[in-house]
């Protein structure tokens, strides 16, 4: 592809200076000082041209290695893993376990009991209270189906990325160059493909090792993880959030009580109705989950693209002259 675009630009080259050569000449037959003129501003700007050639193609490849020595490989690759990570760590995951929830979760609801003597019997629910838990898990669900999707977007950016700069925007914008009506864009999508192929990714591979450093220095491990699975025993016997017997050890009942009234203690605290939000605590997971993935998936890109469009008008005003 290089190879390809520096066959074309060194033809478009030699047709310029063709053209203006024989601009210069009629200026001489025809005796015009403005022709000459216009030759020499637009030899001077071929001249410059052909430097931007080499040294656009030079810093696309400068900024790939720095980009490479600071983040310890190629940023988008790093970029891409760090994505990947998240979505296959985090977002599936969570996805799995809220749908998991949801279904069980709506199955305890649906259980009821019938209390009283013959006709005059009515309908209680075993598990009262577990709707206001059900209605978040959805809102969580359809939150974490967001993230998804965003994150998803991103990944199909970074993949998009090196096919439009590298094979697009840095050959277009040299070749638009050459010409006098198309010299700003040219410098424009010069400064863009250098932006987009090393400098916005940069920012998600500093961001990945930032997230590393935050989790090692607090303890929780050697790398970042975006999301903690619920426990194997949520539903169990051993520990549950929805078993009865699991209410005196969450509200530290002691065992002396519980021995006097085995039963209860329990029975008693379950239809307590100000006690539904014991049940809340089983989506701390997902809370913590998605207030990391936001970052992400949400403030992450905003920043790298304010920061990179910035960058590209800042460098392209300072290159132009027209700030």
């Amino acid at each position: 592809m290089l190879d390809f675009f520096a066959f074309v630009a060194s033809g478009t080259v030699l047709v310029l200076s063709a053209y203006l050569a024989l601009v210069y000449m009629a200026s001489r037959v025809f005796n015009k000082p403005e022709l000459s003129a216009y030759a020499r501003v637009e030899l001077y700007q071929l001249f410059i041209s052909a430097i931007i050639f080499v040294v656009a193609f030079g810093a696309f490849a400068f900024s790939q290695e720095a980009g490479k020595a600071l983040v310890g490989g190629e940023p988008i690759t790093v970029s891409l893993n760090y994505l990947q990570k998240i979505i296959q760590r985090g977002v599936l995951p969570a996805y799995m376990d809220l749908i998991s929830l949801d279904v069980r979760l709506t199955y305890f609801s649906a259980l009821e009991g019938r209390q009283g003597p013959g006709v005059w019997h009515y309908a209680v629910k075993s598990m009262p209270g577990l709707e206001p838990v059900i209605s978040v898990v959805r809102t969580l669900t359809f939150t974490m189906t967001a993230i998804f999707g965003t994150l998803t977007a991103q990944v199909l950016i970074f993949n998009l990325i090196p096919v439009l700069t590298a094979g697009f925007m840095l050959p277009a914008g040299v070749l638009l160059r050459f010409f006098p009506p198309t010299r700003d864009a040219g410098i424009y999508l010069i400064v863009l493909a250098i932006a987009f192929q090393s400098f916005f990714p940069l920012i998600y591979s500093l961001n990945s090792m930032a997230m590393d450093d935050i989790w090692k220095a607090h303890g929780w491990g050697d790398e970042y993880q975006p999301y903690t699975s619920l426990p194997a025993n949520l539903f169990g016997k051993e520990f549950s959030l929805l078993d009865p017997e699991a209410i005196p050890e969450w509200l530290h009942i002691p065992d002396a009580a519980q021995v006097a009234h085995p039963t209860f203690v329990t029975e008693v605290l379950l239809f307590l109705p100000f006690l539904s939000f014991l049940n809340f605590a089983a989506l701390e997971p997902f809370f913590e989950g998605i207030a990391s993935l936001s970052l992400v998936a949400l403030f992450q890109p905003a920043l790298a693209m304010s920061v990179t469009v910035a960058f590209v008008n800042a460098v392209t005003k300072f290159i132009t002259g027209r700030g």
